[in-house]
């Protein structure tokens, strides 16, 4: 059970970065997504070599099955400053849990940033 949630980094960029929680294919049976209700939190920037002021976001629920939830003004987590965030996710159908998450994870963008605009002049 504590295997059927997995957590999905979007697009993070310096203004907020997506996070997605959703049932994994194996865990969910096709007729019970529509009642599927995925609920959490996500807790931080946490850092041991700095110290930071955390915050907690809630999990909003985007369609059966799917919960996003958005963090403003992301720490992002590199080896010099391994800032990290911690979700607590439950996914639950007719009231019972089905499906849980608990664990750490780093926010980091998939691309460089733009280089700044140079004019000729």
């Amino acid at each position: 059970m504590s295997d059927a949630i997995e957590i999905i980094v979007g697009e993070v960029n310096d203004v907020e970065a997506h996070v997605f929680a959703r049932m994994k294919a194996a865990h969910a049976v096709k007729d019970a997504v529509e009642k599927l209700e995925i609920n959490g939190t996500l807790r931080g920037p946490f850092c041991e070599t700095s110290r930071t002021l955390p915050a907690q976001f809630t999990f909003k629920c985007v369609k059966p099955g799917l919960a996003e939830v958005v963090v403003p003004d992301p720490c992002l987590w590199s080896p010099e400053l391994p800032h990290v965030y911690h979700a607590e996710v439950v996914a639950l159908q007719d009231g019972q849990i089905v499906g849980e998450f608990q664990g750490a994870i780093g926010l980091n963008r998939l691309t460089p940033r733009r280089a700044g605009i140079e004019f000729p002049g």
